[in-house]
């Protein structure tokens, strides 16, 4: 079972590398695809886009770990066996930050978490993950259209979960420091036991189908539509929040470091492009006084 669930969540990177790889086709991109391993146990699989004509930068990364101790981010779980054989941990995540301001930064993260038993098979486990959506420029419709596609795949699964997975999206991705969120929200799930292992595969998988074909039919809709220096400015500012956000709120980007993985892999997400600035334009504050409308209010349908 172990390596079923790797070889569909290595499907999942695979389908969303084709994905995005197809964005930079005859482009100049920097496109990095590397394995690596981990000392205490399993490795990933890092791919990277960077400085492309779509692309700013992007990274979608694989991992697969086993280790003995649990780190502190996973003891939050009500465990009901302790970890005496083990923990596993598999998943897929995904950060896109691309270059024109219409077109919204976006991440998405599947994952499994598996407590071993003394034969190192699975005994108790739990799955998390969703995606959600950071705009720069803001369109009604596509919020509409992001959230009421998650609603109707989620629907088919328990008609309670996208009420309760989007309002877990606006609580996490927010910036408790600003009192403001990082976007426009999606869905959010964790220590998720409802289903039978197969069958909680099958989720992770469907999760990320819909968060793809929802992106791209954004990016579809807003890639080739010009852009001013002013909003490129004001993109490059606002891509400050990602940073702080994944480096003081981020549970994933502390998990990672606590299991002691692959650093260069687990701050892919950061973009590779972005504006710190003390004294911001007045064009800026009208912007963001704009954008912040926006994004702190509930998308949820």
């Amino acid at each position: 079972m172990k390596d079923n669930i790797k070889n569909n969540l290595l499907n999942i990177q695979s389908d969303i590398i084709e994905a995005f790889s197809s964005l930079e086709a005859n482009t100049n991109a920097t496109i990095s695809l590397d394995n690596w391993d981990r000392e205490e146990g399993g490795g990933g699989k890092t791919f990277v886009i960077e400085d492309g004509e779509f692309f700013d930068n992007c990274a979608v990364n694989f991992s697969s770990i086993h280790g003995s101790e649990l780190p502190a981010t996973a003891l939050a779980n009500d465990l009901k066996m302790e970890a005496r054989f083990g923990y596993m941990a598999t998943g897929v995540s995904v950060i896109s930050h691309p270059i024109n301001p219409h077109v919204p930064s976006s991440h998405m993260n599947v994952r499994i978490f598996g407590i071993l038993d003394k034969n190192k098979d699975i005994a108790e486990w739990w799955i998390g993950g969703g995606y959600d959506l950071t705009p720069y420029i803001a369109y009604r419709e596509d919020c509409i259209d992001w959230h009421t596609r998650a609603k109707s795949f989620l629907d088919e699964v328990d008609c309670e979960y996208y009420k309760v997975f989007s309002q877990n999206c606006n609580n996490y991705f927010k910036l408790p420091h600003r009192n403001e969120r990082r976007g426009v929200g999606g869905i959010f799930f964790d220590n998720l036991t409802d289903l039978s292992l197969e069958n909680s595969i099958d989720f992770l998988k469907t999760v990320a189908k819909n968060y793809l074909d929802s992106y791209l039919k954004i990016i579809n809709l807003r890639k080739d539509i010009e852009f001013t220096l002013s909003e490129k400015e004001f993109q490059l500012i606002r891509r400050g929040r990602y940073v702080e956000f994944n480096l003081v709120c981020d549970r994933g980007t502390l998990f990672g470091l606590q299991s002691k993985g692959r650093i260069q892999s687990i701050l892919a997400s950061l973009p590779n492009n972005t504006k710190w600035q003390y004294n911001t334009s007045e064009v800026y504050k009208r912007m963001e006084k704009s954008l912040l409308e926006f994004i702190n209010r509930d998308w949820n349908v």
